[in-house]
C-alpha cells in the first residue's frame, strides 16, 4: 500500500470514531429520556394519585364534621382534614398550609354546604437534572365534596304519605330501620293509594318546590322526570320548613304525567338507597290554596321531611319477576253437595267441590284460600245467607256446619285471592307495587324527628365535581 493510501485509511478511521461518539451520546440521551419517562413521570403520576386520594378523604372528614353540631364534632373543618390528607399521601406535611376552604363558613350551623380541600407537595426528580431540568416538580390536587341533611340527597320526585293509606308503609309509626313494607300506586282496593309526582325544581319559571300555596303551578316534561329518577338530572338543595316544634308548610306541586316508563325508570335502581319526600296528607291543599286533607284532589303537597327506603322491588301486572303475583279478588259460585257418610247436617271439604276455573283449587302446590296464608276468603254465603245465620263456618277445616233444616244441596258463594309480593293485588291493571326496607327518617329539613331517636343526627357527604353539571346538586362551593 502507498503512504497516500495509508494516509487516507488513518483518516478514515479517525473520522469512524467520532461518529461512533456522536451515535453513544445520541443513545444515552435517548435512554436518560426514557428513565425520565419511567422513573420521573411515573414518581409525578404516583404522588399525583396519592394526593388524589388523600384530598379525596380530607375532603369528606371535613364535611362530615361540617354536618354535625359542635356538641357532636366539635373539630375545625382544617383539623378533620389534614390528618386524613396526611395518612394517604407519604411524607405531607398538612400543618404548614391553610387547606380548606368552607360555604358557608359557619359550617357547624348550616344545614347544607361544601368544601374544598387543597394539598401540594414537591416530588424529586432523578433523572431529569441529567437533562437540564429541575431536580423537583411541584404536584397539586384539589377535592370538593357537600354535606346536607341525609334525606335531601337526590330525592326522587314521588311522595310518601304519612300514613298507612298506601298500604303497610305507615311513615306515622316511625318505621324503625329495617322494616320492610310495600306500598301501591293507583290500587282501586285503598282509598287514597295514588303516589304523587312532585315538581323538584327551585327557580323560576318552572318553580315547583316551596311555593305559595295559591300559585299556579307548572308542569315538567318527561326528560326531566326521567333525570330526576335516575339521577343524571340536576337537584338543587331542597329547603323544608316544617320543624315539630314550628311545624310550618313547605308546598310543593304536584305534576301530572306519570307513565309506566317513570316505573321503569325507578325499577332500574332496585338495589339502591333512594330517597322520597314525605307528605303530610293532613295539610295538602288545591289550586286555590283551600285545604283538601288526605283525600280530596291536591295540587300541592305539604313536604314535611324526606324518608330513606332500600328500594326492593317495583312490580306490575305484568307476569315474571316484575310482576306482582297472586290473583285477583274474584267470586266463586257453586252448588255444594252432602259429603256421604258425614253428620245429616254437615257439609266437609268446600274447596273440594269447587269448580275448576273461577274457584280457588285444590291442587296441594297452590296456594289455596280460604284464610290460608297465601290468601283469603270473604263475603262468603249459604243459600244466600251469611255466617251465623244458619251455618257455621271452620276456615281451619274448610268446613260449613248447616244448622238448619236439612238439605241434599247448599248454593255456596264466596270472593276470594291468592296473595302476591303486595298482599292482596288489585283488580285493576294500572296499580304498581314497590317493596322497601327503611334505612332513615329525617323529619323537618336539618332538624331530625326527635320521636325519631335512631336517627338523630343524620347527615350526607359526598364527593362532587363543579366541571360536571348536577354533581354537586346545586350547592355554591368554594372557587
Amino acid at each position: 500500500m502507498t503512504p497516500p493510501s495509508r494516509r487516507r485509511l488513518m483518516l478514515d478511521l479517525r473520522q469512524e470514531r467520532g461518529a461512533t461518539v456522536v451515535i453513544v451520546a445520541l443513545v444515552l440521551i435517548a435512554m436518560f429520556g426514557m428513565m425520565v419517562l419511567v422513573v420521573d413521570v411515573g414518581g409525578l403520576l404516583w404522588k399525583r394519585r396519592e394526593l388524589v386520594n388523600g384530598s379525596d378523604a380530607a375532603a369528606l372528614s371535613a364535611a362530615s364534621t361540617c354536618a354535625l353540631p359542635t356538641s357532636v364534632d366539635p373539630k375545625t373543618p382544617e383539623q378533620a382534614a389534614d390528618p386524613l390528607a396526611a395518612q394517604n399521601v407519604t411524607g405531607l406535611d398538612p400543618t404548614t398550609t391553610t387547606n380548606a376552604t368552607v360555604l358557608p363558613s359557619t359550617c357547624h350551623t348550616a344545614k347544607s354546604g361544601a368544601v374544598k380541600v387543597q394539598y401540594s407537595q414537591q416530588q424529586h426528580l432523578f433523572f431529569a437534572p441529567v437533562l437540564g431540568f429541575s431536580n423537583q416538580n411541584g404536584v397539586t390536587t384539589k377535592a370538593y365534596a357537600i354535606w346536607g341533611p341525609a334525606g335531601a340527597a337526590n330525592p326522587v320526585p314521588i311522595v310518601i304519605y304519612t300514613s298507612a293509606f298506601q298500604g303497610q308503609c305507615d311513615v306515622s309509626a316511625n318505621l324503625p330501620p329495617g322494616s320492610q313494607c310495600y306500598m301501591w300506586f293507583d290500587n282501586d282496593r285503598f282509598t287514597n293509594s295514588a303516589f304523587g309526582f312532585l315538581n323538584l325544581n327551585t327557580t323560576d319559571p318552572q318553580k315547583g318546590w316551596d311555593v305559595l300555596k295559591d300559585a299556579q303551578c307548572p308542569n315538567v316534561g318527561a326528560s326531566t322526570r326521567t333525570g330526576w329518577i335516575n339521577q343524571t338530572g340536576s337537584v338543587a338543595d331542597l329547603p323544608v320548613h316544617y320543624t315539630v316544634t314550628d311545624p310550618k308548610p313547605t308546598y310543593v306541586c304536584r305534576v301530572s304525567g306519570l307513565s309506566n316508563s317513570d316505573w321503569t325508570i325507578l325499577r332500574s335502581r332496585v338495589g339502591d338507597v333512594v330517597t322520597f319526600p314525605m307528605d303530610d296528607c293532613t295539610q295538602n291543599v288545591d289550586q286555590s290554596g283551600n285545604l283538601v286533607t288526605c283525600f280530596g284532589n291536591a295540587d300541592k303537597y305539604d313536604i314535611i321531611g324526606f324518608i330513606d327506603f332500600d328500594l326492593q322491588g317495583v312490580y306490575d301486572q305484568a307476569t315474571g319477576p316484575n310482576g306482582w303475583g297472586g290473583t285477583a279478588q274474584q267470586t266463586c259460585s257453586f252448588t255444594a253437595k252432602k259429603v256421604p257418610n258425614t253428620a245429616p247436617n254437615n257439609i266437609v271439604s268446600l274447596l273440594g267441590q269447587s269448580p275448576v276455573g273461577q274457584c280457588p283449587q285444590t291442587d296441594p302446590t297452590q296456594p289455596a284460600p280460604p284464610q290460608g296464608p297465601g290468601g283469603g276468603l270473604i263475603n262468603l254465603t249459604v243459600n244466600g245467607q251469611p255466617p251465623g245465620a244458619t251455618y257455621t263456618y271452620d276456615a281451619t277445616t274448610q268446613t260449613i256446619t248447616w244448622n238448619g233444616a236439612d238439605q241434599a244441596n247448599l248454593n255456596v258463594s264466596f270472593d276470594w285471592w291468592v296473595n302476591g309480593r303486595c298482599g292482596q293485588p288489585p283488580g285493576n291493571s294500572s296499580a304498581v307495587c314497590i317493596v322497601v326496607t327503611t334505612v332513615a327518617v329525617h323529619v323537618g329539613g336539618s332538624n331530625p324527628c326527635p320521636l325519631c331517636s335512631p336517627f338523630s343526627n343524620i347527615r350526607a357527604v359526598k364527593l362532587c365535581d363543579p366541571a360536571v353539571t348536577g354533581s354537586c346538586n346545586g350547592v355554591n362551593v368554594p372557587t
